[in-house]
């Protein structure tokens, strides 16, 4: 059996007292893919950052690679998640070069490394020519790209894509 990446207990949020997520249980395995389907407004931005770390938990658990990492009264940091995020709007940082962007959260990594990593994750989008650009300088589609590119660099145990 396949290790459990990700397993959601009783997930509860709300705001302004209005119930946006209610008791949602959920278990992804390595090497699963899930996708959150629903009208808008229903919730699944709201599911995402809570599983990222950016909202805390009003209800129920969130246990990553077997650590709990959101309760009521607990939340663990975005930063010591392992979990890369690419987010609706892209997030990208405007005064950042394509190569920054992307080698912003490697920085714990050496300079070498880092450069290597970056060039991987830029080829693999296909943007390695342009790591000297900047994001207004790019189309939607591959600032979308950049975004993806900059999620994986870290090598998060697990990729959250809102809206991709």
């Amino acid at each position: 059996m396949t290790k459990i990446v990700l397993e959601m207990q009783q997930v509860s949020q709300a705001y302004a007292r209005q119930w946006v997520v209610k008791d949602l249980s959920l278990t992804l395995h390595k090497g699963e893919i899930g996708c959150l389907l629903g009208a808008s407004g229903c919730g699944k931005t709201t599911v995402l950052r809570t599983i990222a770390g950016f909202e805390p938990l009003l209800r129920g658990r969130i246990v990553l690679n077997d650590q709990v990492v959101s309760r009521q009264h607990l939340t663990i940091p975005p930063a010591r998640r392992a979990i890369g995020m690419v987010f609706q709007d892209y997030a990208l940082f405007p005064h950042l070069t394509l190569f920054e962007n992307v080698a912003f959260g490697l920085r714990n990594l050496e300079r070498g490394e880092r450069i290597v990593r970056v060039t991987e994750m830029l080829e693999l989008v296909g943007l390695d020519k342009d790591h000297a650009r900047y994001p207004h300088e790019i189309s939607g589609g591959q600032q979308q790209r950049v975004a993806l590119a900059r999620a994986l660099a870290p090598k998060p145990e697990l990729l959250l894509m809102d809206e991709p």
